[in-house]
């Protein structure tokens, strides 16, 4: 496994997730979203997928408790958690699994929209340099229902 994939994995790990990329103070609003993924600076261009969020996953989720998760890890230590009037911004270092990571999160939120810039510098093995990792993610709601057998991952 390269340390690219390696810092891959551990961004979707430690991130807010896709399917909960529409975040509100207290709800997501169900339906179908589109989520926009780009990792500047190394030409891969932007990924565009489509996620259904049901309305029983909206009740389940909420701000408070997809960062709760990411805040919670045992393995990490924050030195900045703000979240509240339409913002966040969290940064802090994990050791997932022994792999030394600093990550900063910031971004926008509303009940049907999101936004996030996403950066990550991992230390892979003890001797190795640290590999560095930019993320920039969007979500927005375009259906307030999801089209039948959509897929609800």
């Amino acid at each position: 496994m390269n340390a690219k994939t390696l810092a891959a994995g551990l961004v979707g790990a430690i991130t807010l997730g896709t399917v909960g990329a529409a975040f509100a103070d207290a709800m997501f609003l169900p339906g179908l979203y589109e989520v926009r993924v780009s990792y500047p600076g190394d030409g891969s261009g932007v990924e565009t997928t489509r996620e259904c969020l049901t309305l029983a996953e909206a009740k389940e989720e909420s701000l408070e408790r997809q960062l709760g998760e990411v805040l919670n890890d045992a393995s990490c230590q924050f030195t900045q958690r703000n979240i509240g009037a339409g913002r966040f911004a969290i940064s802090g270092t994990c050791n997932n699994g022994g792999f030394r990571s600093n990550l900063k999160q910031s971004g926008t939120y509303s009940p049907t929209a999101m936004t996030m810039d996403m950066s990550m510098t991992l230390a892979p093995v003890p001797g190795a340099g640290p590999v560095s990792m930019q993320m920039t993610m969007s979500s927005r709601r375009i259906a307030a229902n999801c089209p039948a057998g959509s897929d609800n991952d």
